[in-house]
């Protein structure tokens, strides 16, 4: 071991120094183990205390190594770390502390300029956002995305609510999660179409390509979607449905056009308003159960959407008073 290096040590563990300081010698030490020893040994031998027998050492460390690495230590801490154990608990302890005070203070530095994006969409408009691994989300009117500025957990994982398409960047050691309201969704490389609105009790999952996992909550297996399939989840009821569809229907809003396949009148309306920033008032409960089906182009104006509706349910009453439409 270096003159240096035993210099250090040894001021270390008997002065008082800065935090900066002190990560750097608790980075060397855990860097250096097999250098370290002789000067450990001889702190040790100069403090005061009761001598361990080997056997009471080693169920000192292996409690001790279970609580800080798991079942095992690290092999290439384990080494220095057992010896210490044998001169007597508190050098254990030092081990590993330095080598968790070492992981906290990385872990500490990594976060520190972690931030989260928070992007809203407003009613009438789009919005393409591109992801720190290059994954491109589209949002929908009235739609909210959460993620970090930076992916460096295990799964790079988002938070949405309202409507969005994924195009995610394939990883497959980090896959790609999505939570929404009582669903999350996992992939590793794919484009799929989310729809989960706070004011819609549906959330639907739509996959175009690839393979999409969706974990309800409340149930004990994920469902395995391919390509054209759909799945519907009513958080009322609970009740899940899988089914097979055109899936580049869902997704066409990003054109943006609007698409209902007997959808209930009220979540269709809901719909437009978010599309052109509209408010509608539905003054009679007589269209609480209507469902319409119909799909409608970029180029047509609240004033051709309203006009086709009303031929779908010819007793339906509206009037368009600026950007009020008021169904009587």
């Amino acid at each position: 071991m270096s003159v240096y290096l035993d210099h250090i040590i040894k001021y270390f563990f008997r002065h008082k120094v800065s935090d900066e300081i002190a990560s750097r010698v608790q980075d060397r030490l855990v860097h250096s183990e097999a250098d370290a020893e002789a000067s450990l040994r001889e702190i040790w031998d100069s403090l005061e205390g009761t001598p361990m027998d080997e056997t009471a050492a080693e169920e000192a460390y292996s409690r001790v190594t279970s609580t800080l690495f798991g079942q095992e230590a690290p092999v290439r801490r384990r080494s220095w770390l057992r010896i210490a154990a044998m001169w007597a608990v508190p050098i254990l302890l030092l081990g590993g502390a330095v080598w968790y005070y070492t992981s906290a203070t990385r872990q500490a530095k990594l976060y520190a300029d972690l931030k989260y994006e928070l992007v809203f969409t407003a009613n009438g408009e789009r919005t393409l956002v591109t992801l720190p691994d290059s994954s491109k989300v589209w949002l929908n009117g009235g739609s909210t995305l959460i993620y970090p500025s930076r992916f460096i957990s295990a799964e790079r994982n988002v938070c949405l609510t309202g409507e969005a398409f994924f195009e995610v960047t394939k990883d497959t050691k980090r896959p790609f999660t999505v939570d929404v309201n009582h669903v999350k969704l996992k992939v590793l490389g794919t484009s799929f179409n989310v729809f989960s609105y706070p004011d819609n009790p549906r959330v639907v999952a739509t996959l175009e390509t690839g393979q999409l996992q969706v974990k309800v909550d409340n149930e004990k297996n994920p469902y395995l979607l391919k390509p054209d399939n759909q799945l519907v989840l009513d958080t009322k009821t609970g009740q899940v449905d899988v089914r097979n569809v055109h899936a580049a229907d869902y997704s066409v809003w990003r054109v943006p056009v609007l698409y209902f396949e007997e959808t209930e009148l009220v979540y269709a309306l809901r719909q437009i308003e978010r599309t052109y920033n509209v408010k509608v008032h539905i003054q009679n409960s007589h269209y609480n159960n209507q469902t319409i089906r119909a799909h409608f182009n970029q180029d047509d104006s609240i004033v051709d959407i309203m006009t086709v509706i009303k031929m779908l349910i010819p007793a339906m009453n509206y009037t368009i008073e600026g950007n009020d439409i008021y169904i009587r």
